[in-house]
């Protein structure tokens, strides 16, 4: 058996190294290719999947939209008014339970304290038989999915009366 010098010994510990650091990089660059592939894959089957959501949603509507073109045909071919209103009273609330079936919820917020995550104000209103930030007057309703407000409800908010009735009529003058 031959005696291997330290020279020797620090070359083959060397190869060793460098192959054992060839092999980490391989495995790296491998694992990097497939997190990329990985991230490329999601991308698409997320794509796919927004592509075709939309498509549960418009089955969903379709009805509503057919249902709109026969009322619309009827209303042509038969002039009377109170039919044609009921027919349209039949289509929004068919329209809403559909939206409803989707997760989409309108709620008002009258009478109610005025909420900015769930409201906005369009006007302030003076008033003396409510309290501070109520909303008197709804003038759109707001709508949520799930418990995200995706459009809150357009309101006015009642301000009190600074003096109280009689300030309120001596300003009308």
């Amino acid at each position: 058996m031959k005696h291997k010098g330290p020279v020797s010994k620090m070359k083959e510990d060397l190869l060793e190294k460098t192959t054992e650091l060839k092999q980490t990089k391989d495995k790296y660059l491998r694992s990097v290719a497939d997190m990329d592939n990985y991230r490329k894959r999601m991308d698409k089957e997320m794509d796919e999947h927004k592509k075709y959501s939309k498509v549960d949603f418009f089955l969903k509507i379709i009805p509503v939209l057919e249902n709109f073109d026969r009322a619309l045909c009827g209303a042509e071919m038969n002039e009377d008014f109170e039919s044609f209103r009921k027919g349209l009273e039949i289509i929004d609330r068919q329209f809403k339970e559909t939206l409803k079936s989707l997760g989409l919820k309108e709620f008002s917020g009258l009478g109610e304290t005025f909420d900015p995550a769930k409201h906005e104000a369009i006007a302030v209103v003076t008033v003396n038989d409510k309290p501070e930030n109520t909303i008197v007057e709804e003038i759109s309703k707001g709508y949520v999915v799930g418990d995200r407000v995706i459009k809150p409800a357009k309101v006015m908010v009642s301000k009190q009366v600074e003096g109280g009735q009689e300030n309120a009529e001596n300003n009308r003058d």
